[in-house]
């Protein structure tokens, strides 16, 4: 006997979708958690936010992001930038560590922080993913962004938060240190010893880490190059670089016809621009 799905519409009968229930559910996932002030925006944001916040925060952003791109102009060293933007980053984008806090990341303080500049990144990646200019752009100075606050963040919360991490990567186990203790020193000049003790050590596709194959800092075997964490920031940021333009080439979909959207994403283009204006002076 045919067992017949009792969920399937029958297509000679009406069928009795309540559409207004649809519509009117309650949205699901609009709670999102924050245990680390570094983002690498993979997920979007689903809770409401009010108009005014969408635009203040959309500004501020702008506001550090034409300073990083005014700096690059000016060939500034990283060191400068870091010096010049910090703050900046203080006043319209600040973001604490979970060791400022007694509470650590759940302090409604840092939530906060790190609410604002998770809506402000995604707000922006809309405005800025209409043209090949303007994705480009918006790449650059956000990876520039993200790269410093990389690099100044502490080394506890740092390796938490890479931790965290699904970039598909597998942890280098004790024995297979062990095994490939002197090929690791040999392969990499300015390893120590030391550097073999650290337990962080993760072992990646070749081919995603060309800049330290080629400054030789890393042991290749069987298609695999074996990462100590001293230098797995090239792997974070090359994620964050490719999840970044996957995101942007979404965001470039066409709007549906006759929809303006909640904001005009050309005024906050004229808003960037006038910003960079600005600095440049």
């Amino acid at each position: 006997m045919i067992r017949h799905d009792t969920n399937r519409i029958d297509t000679k009968r009406r069928a009795t979708i309540d559409h207004k229930k649809k519509q009117f559910a309650s949205a699901q996932y609009t709670h999102q958690e924050y245990p680390h002030r570094l983002n690498i925006y993979q997920v979007p944001p689903t809770a409401e936010i009010g108009l005014e916040e969408f635009e203040r925060w959309a500004i501020d952003r702008l506001r550090v992001l034409a300073e990083l791109e005014a700096c690059t102009f000016r060939n500034r060293t990283p060191a400068e930038t870091l010096d010049h933007i910090k703050p900046l980053l203080d006043k319209w984008l600040r973001l604490d560590s979970n060791s400022s806090s007694a509470q650590g990341c759940t302090d409604p303080r840092l939530h906060d922080q790190r609410r604002k500049d998770h809506y402000s990144h995604f707000i922006l990646r809309l405005a800025f993913s209409s043209t090949e200019d303007l994705r480009r752009r918006f790449a650059r100075v956000e990876e520039l962004l993200f790269r410093l606050r990389f690099q100044a963040e502490n080394a506890q919360e740092r390796q938490d938060f890479v931790a965290s991490l699904s970039f598909g990567w597998e942890t280098v186990e004790e024995h297979e240190k062990r095994a490939f203790a002197q090929e690791f020193l040999n392969a990499t000049p300015n390893l120590k010893k030391s550097d073999l003790e650290d337990g962080s050590w993760v072992k990646v596709d070749f081919h995603t880490v060309p800049e330290l194959i080629e400054g030789r800092r890393v042991f290749v075997k069987a298609g695999k190059a074996y990462v100590p964490s001293k230098e797995q920031k090239s792997i974070v940021l090359a994620g964050f670089h490719d999840r970044l333009e996957q995101g942007l080439e979404v965001g470039r979909l066409p709007p549906y016809p006759g929809c303006t959207g909640i904001v005009d994403t050309s005024s906050l283009r004229r808003e960037h621009f006038l910003v960079s204006m600005k600095t440049s002076v």
